[in-house]
């Protein structure tokens, strides 16, 4: 995926706009293109999970990489996350999403 390609792509945040993420990434050729868009990727992995997980919002822990707190005991490092998936390949975005979900789900409901 050259800067070109993902101009014009709209994603959603949602998991349904990670699936397309991931599908970018699967098909790119180029894997030093995508490590230059890795701040962006994490950047719209934290979109998601801000804008669909009740409660999660952004924190920064170390300059220049931000976490999203999804509740009391859990965060995820946004870009580290974005980082990994072009070069390792798994977990994916959506594989990432879902851990988070269930994550949460198992923990009680954060209060105010």
């Amino acid at each position: 995926m050259s800067r070109s390609q993902a101009k014009g792509v709209s994603l959603s945040r949602s998991r349904q706009g990670l699936t397309a993420l991931d599908s970018l990434i699967e098909g790119s050729e180029d894997k030093m293109d995508l490590t230059a868009l890795s701040r962006a990727i994490g950047m719209f992995y934290g979109d998601v999970l801000t804008h669909t997980i009740p409660g999660a919002h952004w924190e920064v822990i170390e300059e220049g990489f931000p976490n999203v707190r999804k509740s009391r005991n859990t965060s995820a490092s946004v870009i580290h996350v974005a980082q990994r998936r072009p070069n390792v390949g798994i977990p994916t975005l959506v594989m990432n999403y879902d851990h988070a979900l269930d994550l949460i789900d198992g923990e009680p409901l954060q209060g105010p």
